[in-house]
């Protein structure tokens, strides 16, 4: 059976215009990354506790879920230019909204900010895919995720420099709507008209669960390799630090390794790395060994989403491209979200040590689970 060749891919080299896609998504993120830090002080300031803080922190990822499933159906049927616009626009209003004087109107402008988040990355991935031939889409997807990355420490970083959660939500917003006068200059690519009017591509829920057993490693090391490595030897936060930049770094420099790998080899590959990463840092006797471990977790991690985006939209059709990212996209939300609620379960129980042997059985499991998928690639 022959694989189909992408249809609106037809370059023989990189649109330039695929790194305006990447600024997009980096300003966003520096919005998302200011102001999720200054949360739970602004939860305080309406006179709430813990609980409204962690509502408020979690009304984004489950906006951010449905966004990402509707944004297939509205990249294939529209287009991902328009998609990238309704994002960024309500990225945009959301962010503005956090000022809201009571907990109702944050809980809504977190939703907004979040349902548009969840539109914006699955319309950017669509469109970088646009720009780029077949044969670089995986660092195609890699610069994305430096881009995100890249986006999230900057507003980390820039977040305690705002007096508050209100000036700090306006001023993202209007950085955030600078994005509006770069979608223009994209191209305006005919929507495929595809789609059976579901918000989940079926033929994609493989691929998304396999992506999202893979997400146990990076929900062990987000979620609780702090507790391991202060438990242990102190100075937790550098794990975490480690961990952003190498993800940065890996993705955003060796991007193109996704491409120029055997698809199976390079998942099978990746889930080994993956796998004794995560037994370096669960062992780790000191700072030293857990940052290597970490180092070599960011590696593994790498390979396996461009590789099964790029094999699932290359044996679909690029009609389908849209309903393939948000289904994939919304797999990895979702894991990772049920995930740390179960790691906490595992780590109340048996410390973090075991979280992260629990991560290292997930990822054989994504292995397994990935054996039947063809893992194909286009070759024009």
């Amino acid at each position: 059976m022959s694989v189909p060749v992408a249809t609106t891919t037809k370059a023989a080299r990189r649109d330039g215009r695929v790194g305006l896609v990447v600024a997009v998504l980096s300003i966003a993120f520096v919005g998302f990354g200011a102001t999720l830090a200054l949360l739970p002080e602004r939860v305080r300031e309406l006179g709430h506790g813990d609980l409204a803080v962690g509502a408020a922190a979690g009304v984004f990822p489950a906006a951010a879920i449905a966004g990402r499933l509707l944004s297939g159906r509205m990249i294939d049927r529209s287009g991902a230019r328009l998609t990238l616009t309704w994002g960024i626009a309500l990225t945009a209003v959301g962010s503005a909204a956090l000022g809201l004087p009571h907990l109702a109107g944050l809980l809504v402008a977190r939703a907004v900010q979040g349902f548009g988040d969840g539109l914006l990355y699955t319309a950017a991935a669509a469109a970088a895919l646009e720009l780029v031939p077949v044969a670089r889409r995986g660092q195609a997807l890699g610069w994305l995720s430096a881009g995100l990355w890249t986006g999230l420490s900057l507003g980390a970083a820039a977040g305690p420099w705002f007096s508050g959660l209100p000036a700090a939500g306006v001023s993202v917003a209007v950085v955030t709507a600078i994005g509006l006068a770069l979608v223009p200059l994209l191209p305006r690519s005919a929507p495929s008209g595809a789609g059976d009017g579901r918000w989940l591509e079926r033929r994609a829920a493989r691929p998304a669960l396999v992506v999202g057993l893979t997400n146990s490693g990076y929900a062990a090391i987000t979620g609780f390799a702090v507790l391991l490595a202060d438990g242990r030897f102190g100075h937790g936060n550098w794990l975490l630090t480690t961990f952003g930049v190498s993800l940065l770094v890996v993705r955003g420099g060796l991007g193109f390794v996704a491409d120029r790998v055997p698809p199976r080899a390079g998942l099978t590959g990746a889930f080994g790395v993956l796998g004794f990463g995560l037994l370096t840092v669960s062992l780790s006797p000191s700072l030293p060994v857990a940052i290597v471990g970490i180092v070599i977790c960011a590696l593994g991690h790498s390979l396996p989403w461009p590789i099964l985006v790029t094999t699932t939209i290359d044996e679909l059709g690029d009609e389908r491209r849209g309903a393939v990212i948000g289904t994939m996209t919304a797999g990895f939300d979702i894991t990772v979200a049920v995930l740390l609620v179960a790691f906490g379960g595992v780590s109340a129980l048996a410390g973090p040590t075991a979280v992260f042997v629990t991560a290292i059985v997930l990822v054989g499991a994504a292995h397994m689970v990935s054996l039947p998928l063809a893992l194909r690639r286009a070759t024009a």
